[in-house]
């Protein structure tokens, strides 16, 4: 390589060499007088290739954003999907809780039914007892006397309508009071 670069130069004729020199130096001088334009020129390019790849980088960025947004939306519908899942069994739990609370308080009213029908029967059992036995009192005591005033006649009616409101229902009452009481002599008492 080194003859090449030693007997090339010999070889050229010196009107090709000149002409050569001087082809350089008019391009170094329109390089020098166009400088600006050449370096805004490769300017342009270097910007060009610059705002390309930003370009790139940009839509690579909005790219990866899209598919984050599509991964958050299919997680968003799976997350809703499970929050209806929840509600659905929350409200088959509430139903079911009311249904059972429904019928425990059924229960609790039937029973309670049942305690005050019970409580009654006993309280109406103790009053038909109470009223029989101030019937009897009454009733021995003015058929030992052997009459009655107007105003006790009442009240014994009275007794005696009470007791059968409290379902009394004594043959003796009703057969042996009720019939002898109205036989007795009617007297004013004071």
């Amino acid at each position: 390589m080194n003859n090449v670069l030693t007997e090339y130069p010999i070889a050229i004729s010196p009107g090709i060499l000149i002409t050569g020199i001087c082809m350089i130096f008019l391009l170094c001088r329109y390089v020098f007088k166009n400088r600006k334009t050449i370096l805004s020129f490769f300017d342009h390019l270097y910007h060009r290739r610059k705002t390309r790849e930003q370009l790139l980088d940009t839509i690579h960025e909005n790219q990866a954003a899209i598919r984050q947004i599509m991964d958050n939306r299919l997680h968003d519908r799976e997350q809703s999907f499970a929050i209806q899942r929840e509600l659905s069994d929350g409200q088959r739990q509430l139903s079911e809780s009311l249904s059972a609370l429904s019928a425990k308080i059924d229960d609790m009213q039937r029973h309670t039914d049942r305690r005050f029908a019970e409580s009654e029967q006993k309280n109406n059992k103790r009053i038909r007892a109470e009223l029989k036995d101030k019937i009897g009192q009454s009733y021995r005591y003015y058929h030992s006397l052997g009459s009655i005033s107007a105003m006790e006649l009442e009240a014994l009616e009275d007794l005696i309508e009470e007791y059968e409101e409290a379902e009394g229902h004594n043959s003796f009452v009703h057969s042996v009071v009720q019939k002898e009481m109205y036989t007795w002599e009617k007297v004013e008492r004071i």
